[in-house]
């Protein structure tokens, strides 16, 4: 592998790395005082083991940076809180859910979620 391309290779495994870790995970009470803090929020409920979970990261890093004080993108980890993701009706991972300002879940998907189907999503649901 040449020099450029191992330099390119590295820094998106450093920026997928550093995503990973940019979108903060939520206890049951984090979650319970997010969605009544009159934001948009999108919560992923998944699991740190969970592969299309880890895949989702970077694109969920991508749209806390988009969305900025507009939105508050986190994670929800069901293998952690079972209980409170039934709650939520999870039933499988990794679901994606959006609620807006008043804590109304207004989109839902289960599985990956390509960025720009997940954008036009949000912008559905009135998140632009």
């Amino acid at each position: 592998m040449s020099i450029p391309r191992l330099s390119a290779f590295l820094f998106a495994a450093s920026a997928a790395l550093s995503a990973q870790s940019a979108v903060p995970a939520l206890d049951p009470a984090g979650l319970a005082q997010i969605l009544k803090g009159g934001k948009w929020t999108v919560i992923e409920f998944g699991g740190p083991s969970c592969v299309p979970c880890k895949k989702m990261q970077p694109i969920l890093a991508e749209l806390q940076q988009q969305f900025g004080a507009r939105a508050l993108v986190r994670n929800f980890y069901v293998t952690e809180h079972p209980k409170e993701a039934r709650e939520h009706k999870v039933m499988a991972m990794p679901t994606q859910v959006v609620f807006d300002p008043t804590g109304k879940e207004v989109a839902r998907h289960i599985g990956f979620w390509e960025k720009g189907d997940f954008l036009a999503a949000l912008a559905k649901a009135g998140l632009k």
